[in-house]
């Protein structure tokens, strides 16, 4: 595997400080009352409230899916705030929550939530005292042309398989959904593309997708990134540039196998800063929201910007689900 960096970055002691307990406080239970989810809102409040502490309750908006709430919680001294909703409800909170004191929990509700996954959170009820109350930990944050997402980015075929995933057909199928969206876009269009990482171009020629890292687990439980930590100050590159159904049909099966995969398909690098340049205009995508098609992606990582409420730890700072 090609790499740029090492491991853990020279600052990742900072960004895998951990905070203990957080002080009781004010909790804000932002929460999408879209979502799709097996938990009723009387059974969220009743959680929420059971847990003897003061909790305000703001819903989100179709004009606004979370940051508007989350920002005003961060400005009212909420000690939490806890996302109740999918990958894009959380992500929507990011940006409010970053490089402040205010620490984020997550129920996962909707079609999934790669985020809560990725730091081994449970899901339903019992996501809510670990939320709220579990142990804090400090992790990274991406950002893309100034959004910024805590899991997973990237351009051409991924995009256009969330893009083309109808919502209609994920409140019926969840995840499968996009199973369904991969096939009808296999196989995906190559299109120049040049990715430089911390300055050096590491790769010159075509490609079917650019995807990026701050965590390793995509839909699925699928581990693209089997290094990628959420807190070491890096980000994962994957360049992928199967053409045939043949190449795709290699590459996938050696990611649901977990095994490595061959460089002359999937090259990969790790660094602190990417650019993505294409010739053509290119969808691309960040934690699951897909975005309109463009010539160049800037990507950058804030070591340690984020504090997030999680179930366990362990010596090395990583959770068990």
């Amino acid at each position: 595997m090609a790499s740029t960096h090492d491991r853990r970055a020279p600052n990742a002691s900072t960004a895998t400080e951990r905070d203990g307990h957080g002080d009781e406080g004010v909790t804000v239970a932002v929460v999408n009352p879209a979502s799709g989810s097996a938990i009723s809102e009387p059974e969220l409040r009743a959680a929420l409230n059971g847990l003897g502490r003061r909790i305000e309750w703001r819903e989100t908006t179709e004009d606004d899916p979370g940051t508007g709430q989350a920002a005003d919680a961060v400005a009212s001294g909420a000690t939490t705030v806890v996302c109740c909703g999918g990958d894009g409800t959380v992500r929507a909170c990011l940006a409010p929550l970053a490089g402040t004191d205010t620490v984020l929990g997550i129920v996962p509700l909707g079609t999934g939530n790669l985020l809560a996954a990725n730091l081994g959170l449970p899901f339903g009820l019992d996501a809510v005292e670990p939320a709220v109350a579990g142990p804090i930990r400090r992790i990274d944050l991406a950002e893309v042309n100034g959004e910024s997402f805590a899991v997973m980015a990237g351009s051409g075929f991924d995009a256009l398989m969330i893009r083309d995933a109808k919502a209609a057909t994920k409140r019926r199928l969840g995840s499968l959904a996009y199973v369904a969206s991969a096939v009808r876009n296999l196989p995906a269009r190559l299109v120049s593309t040049t990715v430089e990482v911390d300055g050096t171009t590491v790769f010159d020629g075509r490609t079917a997708m650019v995807l990026i890292g701050n965590c390793g687990v995509v839909t699925g439980g699928l581990e693209v990134f089997p290094d990628a930590r959420p807190d070491d100050g890096i980000l994962d590159v994957a360049v992928l540039s199967a053409r045939s159904p043949i190449e795709w049909a290699s590459v996938l099966w050696r990611l649901v196998r977990g095994l490595p995969q061959r460089r002359n398909l999937v090259a990969r690098h790790r660094g602190r800063t990417v650019t993505v340049r294409t010739a053509t205009p290119r969808p691309y995508e960040l934690d699951g929201e897909d975005r309109p098609p463009v010539l160049t992606l800037e990507f950058t990582v804030r070591p340690g910007a984020l504090r997030v409420h999680t179930r366990t730890q362990d010596d090395d700072g990583s959770d068990r689900g």
